[in-house]
């Protein structure tokens, strides 16, 4: 399980939907080591205006550098926020494949969904009670059988 530190996640004033623009961002600039408002209004499906905006809103909670016209990057903090993301990302990703038995597809997509909706306690005793379930085989056959019984 990947660590999780409740005390430097995401702050919860931030919409989702600047969440989603931090993820954008972080995802393009590991593909290609610039990116800019063209491509994130792609990534996360909106017009290039609706981009715009929220760029400028994320650069004024200085989570992102944006030059007119120029490239868009994530500051040193929002880099912090797109790990924190990424985290509880894969905390409840592996609660719903590795205790649910979920499919990756199905998990990935709810997970994504999710992450954005769930508070720093939430994601801390989800990561608990998976690695819990992760280090008894027996009890999670167990679930898996009562599971196949419903």
């Amino acid at each position: 399980m990947p660590s999780f530190n409740p005390s430097s996640g995401t702050p919860r004033k931030m919409s989702p939907s600047l969440e989603q623009y931090i993820e954008a961002i972080a995802d393009l600039l590991t593909r290609d080591k610039v990116c800019s408002i063209s491509e994130i209004a792609a990534q996360v499906q909106v017009s290039r205006p609706a981009a715009s905006r929220a760029i400028r809103d994320l650069s004024e909670q200085d989570l992102v550098e944006h030059r007119s016209y120029g490239y868009v990057d994530l500051t040193e903090k929002g880099h912090s926020i797109a790990d924190m993301l990424t985290v509880r990302h894969e905390v409840i990703y592996h609660f719903m494949t590795d205790v649910l038995n979920y499919d990756d597809e199905w998990a990935d997509q709810e997970a994504c969904r999710l992450e954005h909706q769930v508070d720093d306690d939430f994601v801390e005793r989800l990561k608990t009670l998976t690695e819990f379930m992760q280090s008894k085989p027996d009890t999670l056959k167990k679930l898996r059988e009562f599971q196949g019984n419903k």
